[in-house]
């Protein structure tokens, strides 16, 4: 769970539950297979990764597949769920069923639907933060950026931000989510 300090959409962040946490030793996690979940049945669809189901043959996100033995938490899961708070950082809202409660993202198989992010026109954004959002975000976990990557990830870097913000004349500087917002219009 992700609080945002005062309601505040930019700011300081809380990570308040830890239910789903485990510890890894180095040997026990095979990047390919993933590692066995903790627990089942817990969390929201919304962050829920999407990868193709080896079962259904059809791209689908892991909590959807049915299978052989407990479900597996890959790397990429923690990328998509970042991509997602993000967006919900930066838009306040959902990226995919938002106004859709679990039952209807389930029954409607919307996230199954999910292929491309859309981006709402207000507020504008800049293209640098869409595009880190859409490298989360990317439908097929062979597409998507891992942990590592999104480490890496120049758009995380401050000094990349400051040249945003040198080069935008806004609040990018800050180091807050609210550096990814942008004065002109973007994609």
């Amino acid at each position: 769970n992700i609080l945002l300090v005062n309601g505040m959409a930019c700011g300081e962040i809380k990570i308040t539950d830890f239910g789903l946490s485990k510890i890894m030793d180095d040997d026990s996690y095979n990047s390919v297979d993933g590692m066995e979940l903790t627990s089942q049945g817990a969390g929201t669809y919304w962050y829920a990764l999407t990868h193709t189901c080896k079962y259904a043959h059809v791209p689908a996100p892991r909590v959807f597949c049915g299978g052989e033995g407990p479900p597996k938490s890959y790397t990429k899961v923690d990328v998509w769920s970042v991509g997602v708070i993000f967006f919900q950082s930066l838009y306040g809202r959902k990226p995919f069923g938002h106004n859709q409660s679990q039952q209807d993202i389930l029954q409607e198989n919307t996230i199954l639907k999910a292929k491309e992010v859309q981006f709402p026109p207000k507020p504008v954004v800049t293209t640098e933060a869409k595009s880190f959002i859409r490298r989360c975000l990317a439908y097929r976990k062979e597409e998507r950026i891992d942990v590592l990557q999104l480490a890496q990830d120049p758009f995380l870097m401050p000094s990349y931000r400051k040249a945003l913000a040198t080069r935008a004349g806004g609040p990018l500087a800050s180091g807050s989510t609210s550096s990814a917002y942008n004065n002109s219009a973007s994609n």
